[in-house]
């Protein structure tokens, strides 16, 4: 039986998936690791943990299948994007990677916006933030000149991971655009975007398309993880293109609610429509673009929950067999909408889309004696998705279609909070049976290799829906009365958050 592999790296766990030809799961396995916070507002990782996860999850993979990897056609690896791992001439890690929810590099931003700022949007069509490479770039050149001096190669998460398999050294066009190191109208490195911070571009990788081939896994891989010596491996994306793939997003006007470590809310067009509030890619099917819209906190802000209200519970949960996040779900499910007057703003990294503020905080408002930890664990669901829906509203200026919306990410796997995006919405949302960046990677490597003719055939074979959920028209007016509460408290907090990122 001929397989497809693909693995994820996002920024809570590696996620390996192999499907059979039908979008079947033959293997699936996980494995989470750490952030660094050491600051407020940093984020970083060692991208050792990236091996360890891959060698685990791969090896789990090939244990669940009795024949192994007997069939498979080829790999592919996706992570989320902008993450920047830096080599010596020795091809040593020079310090831990910089996540794209890092905050740190603010000033930078402000200095770059300031000088070059339509510039910048001219030539890689955002505006820079502290998401971006550059900026974080920026900030080693200021901050740890030493480690500046020694880059001799940046690559990105995924292509640190693929590169150690192959031995090739390239990213993909998607990895490339989220740099903000990219011409995305001449399709090359700019060199005026890294001649800004003085960065030599022969540091940078090859850039190939999404779906290329690009190396094939090495004997000595072969024989640590039991992958096939000399399997295809194709460039991989992002994991936010391969997840939109996996819900089949691949035609024009399609949108993609994500519940994962981040928020999006994502649309396919087919050209580019750069717009200062939201964020433009170039996707992994070819000829499209897809336009995001992002909050920073979302899954992660109900792991920060599990961690912080609920260790005792996480424990005995962990003990018995069963899954924390249900037994939150299930107290949250007891309250009714809109947790009696608790709000949550779920800006515990900043906030990107639409505030673009890196001092922005959250908060619960509106706290009282009466609350208990299901209002808590109520008031975070919906609070993500009131900043979704604030995501939603930037869409606005590109599509009047809002009837086909996927909803897709771990979080999506809560029926609740699935309902609760919908009755804000107002809009039906739709969850497919399988989407996740490493099941939509696995496809990309069957387009990769021939294995279907194109990504609509690819999407049309394997993906599937199992469940629609149905607006409430009586939870959407409330929610909506709710929702100017809820930007009020944002707008008083603006100055509040700068006098607070002064302090700190």
């Amino acid at each position: 039986m001929n397989k497809l592999f693909g693995v994820d790296f996002g920024t809570g766990g590696c996620k390996a998936t192999v499907i059979d030809l039908d979008g079947n799961i033959c293997a699936t396995a996980f494995k989470e690791y750490p952030s660094e916070h050491s600051k407020p507002g940093w984020s970083e990782q060692d991208p050792a943990l990236w091996i360890d996860a891959f060698i685990t999850t791969v090896t789990k993979c090939r244990e669940q299948m009795t024949d192994g990897f007997e069939g498979v056609l080829g790999l592919a690896v996706t992570a989320s994007t902008h993450n920047a791992v830096l080599l010596d001439s020795k091809g040593e890690v020079i310090r831990r990677c910089i996540m794209w929810n890092d905050q740190r590099s603010v000033e930078q931003s402000n200095v770059l916006r300031e000088q070059y700022g339509e510039r910048i949007y001219e030539i890689g069509m955002q505006m820079p933030t502290p998401t971006w490479t550059l900026p974080q770039l920026m900030w080693i050149r200021d901050n740890e000149p030493e480690n500046y001096e020694k880059i001799d190669k940046l690559m990105f998460t995924k292509d640190y991971v693929r590169s150690w398999v192959t031995g090739d050294f390239c990213t993909d066009v998607v990895d490339a655009q989220g740099s903000l190191l990219y011409d995305a109208i001449k399709k090359e490195w700019s060199p005026e975007l890294c001649g800004m911070i003085g960065l030599p571009l022969e540091v940078l990788p090859e850039i190939r398309g999404s779906q290329e081939i690009v190396g094939k896994v090495r004997a000595e891989i072969a024989e640590l993880t039991g992958l096939p010596e000399g399997l295809a491996v194709i460039a991989g994306c992002s994991d936010t293109a391969a997840e939109d793939f996996s819900a089949g997003a691949v035609r024009e006007g399609q949108i993609i609610v994500k519940l994962a470590t981040a928020g999006n809310v994502n649309l396919v067009t087919n050209s580019a429509k750069p717009h200062p509030k939201s964020f433009t890619y170039p996707y992994s099917v070819a000829g499209k673009w897809y336009t995001v819209t992002a909050t920073n906190s979302c899954a992660s802000a109900n792991r920060w929950m599990r961690d912080a209200l609920y260790p005792v519970e996480k424990e005995l949960a962990e003990q018995a067999g069963e899954d924390i996040y249900e037994i939150m779900s299930k107290q949250a499910e007891e309250v009714e909408l809109g947790a009696q007057g608790l709000i949550f703003h779920p800006y515990l990294l900043g906030e990107r889309c639409p505030h673009f503020n890196s001092h922005a905080r959250g908060n619960f408002f509106g706290i009282s004696m009466m609350h208990t930890k299901g209002h808590f664990a109520r008031a975070l669901l919906e609070g993500v998705a009131f900043s979704l829906y604030d995501c939603l509203q930037v869409l606005k200026d590109f599509t009047e279609n809002m009837e086909d919306i996927v909803i897709i990410g771990g979080g999506a796997k809560s029926a609740l909070w699935s309902q609760i995006v919908s009755d804000i919405f107002g809009l039906e949302v739709k969850q497919p049976e399988n989407a996740e960046s490493s099941f939509g990677g696995a496809l990309m490597v069957g387009v990769g290799v021939g294995a279907f003719a194109s990504e609509e055939e690819a999407a049309r074979r394997c993906v599937r829906m199992k469940k629609t959920y149905q607006p409430n028209a009586e939870n959407h007016h409330k929610y909506m009365r709710i929702f100017e509460i809820y930007k009020k408290i944002v707008k008083a907090s603006e100055p509040i958050w700068e006098e607070l990122a002064e302090l700190s």
